[in-house]
């Protein structure tokens, strides 16, 4: 196996989770479904094929601290900073300039880190797959396995099964990706089989992702090799600045892999669940007829999510409901409206509550 990286992606902000979710701690900093934050579950999923001093993450500027607060371990040298958001394009383009200074021969595995794997183990074989395809000259996605016709994902649809040395599962070439689907086309994925969900979740040479770079986002390309210049000398902030405008405004998806000729996928069976609101991590988190951080005294409710730690909450004849408590802020919705919570955070945005943000 070749020296696998990875490049944690510790962008956005998840206002969807608010107001749990906030500008100065976005949801990869909390510990949503267990002990650890998403960030630190998503490094210690990949800890035993990837030592630490082969772990890189990219941010914005005002998250540096909080990156190394909760990965300690991790060398200061090792968080890229994007100065403001232009697309993750730009922002794995920038951190794919520093890992070829730090090593030409890098194999890179590209993870977000806002979601859940229920299946550690298994998503390491999938890793270890997608390393042996990405060695063999590919550029390849995760795939993962569709549970229900979701409207909400972008999917990836194989074709043809590759011939890949060592790779402990199979590998596939895609066919094409498909953008968010109306629910009948959904449907028909899922039934026809061999579509998969795009969950964000690359491997790839380093060599070869900057090669598709110069062929398909030419101004990001001479961004990277403008600051792959300037990388370990006084130089390099004042370089960024300058350059950081000129990349392509886009995501990964778009600005490479929907274009490039050499794609491939790795299904992946991983137990992935998208934390992208408040009912979706309650199906998640939830085992119990109701869940609380906390006490939880109830009589006659049911299917409710209460987060409201050192508070015991009592509730009477009420169901389904999502109630957050975050001491300057209490939510509640029921479950079926809860991502409406983004309207809240709009007006707040228009208003300049930025205490609330």
């Amino acid at each position: 196996m070749p020296r696998l990286y990875a490049l944690i992606l510790s962008g956005g902000s998840g206002t969807r989770l608010w107001p749990r979710s906030r500008r100065r701690k976005p949801k990869q900093f909390l510990d949503l479904a267990g002990d650890r934050t998403l960030l630190q579950e998503t490094v210690a999923r990949v800890a035993e094929l990837i030592p630490s001093e082969r772990i890189f993450v990219v941010a914005p500027p005002e998250h540096r601290a909080l990156i190394h607060e909760q990965l300690p371990e991790l060398r200061t040298d090792h968080v890229v900073v994007e100065p403001y958001p232009r697309g993750n394009a730009a922002a794995i383009g920038l951190a794919m300039g520093a890992l070829h200074a730090f090593d030409p021969e890098a194999v890179v595995a590209v993870l977000p880190s806002d979601h859940v794997v229920e299946k550690p183990g298994k998503f390491r074989e999938v890793l270890i797959a997608a390393t042996a395809a990405a060695e063999a000259g590919h550029l390849v996605t995760l795939g993962i396995t569709p549970e229900r016709p979701d409207t909400g994902f972008g999917y990836i649809e194989a074709g043809e099964r590759l011939d890949v040395p060592g790779a402990p599962l199979p590998v596939y070439a895609v066919k094409r990706f498909i953008e968010k689907p109306k629910p009948e086309a959904a449907q028909k994925m899922l039934e026809a089989g061999g579509h998969y969900w795009n969950a964000g979740m690359f491997a790839w040479r380093v060599s070869k992702i900057l090669e598709a770079y110069r062929a398909h986002l030419p101004g990001t390309a001479r961004a990277i090799e403008a600051l792959s210049e300037a990388i370990g000398t006084p130089r390099y902030e004042t370089v960024l600045a300058e350059v950081w405008e000129e990349t392509e405004r886009t995501t990964i998806d778009y600005g490479i892999a929907e274009k490039a000729e050499n794609v491939a996928v790795v299904p992946a069976d991983i137990g992935w669940q998208d934390v992208g609101s408040w009912s979706r991590l309650a199906e998640i988190v939830s085992k119990t007829d109701n869940w609380s951080q906390d006490e939880h005294i109830s009589h006659d409710s049911h299917g409710n999510f209460i987060y409201a730690p050192g508070k015991t909450v009592a509730t009477v004849g009420v169901e389904g409901l999502i109630v957050v408590d975050t001491g300057d802020v209490l939510f509640i919705a029921p479950k079926e409206r809860a991502e409406d919570v983004k309207v809240l955070v709009d007006r707040l945005q228009r208003e300049d509550r930025e205490e609330l943000l």
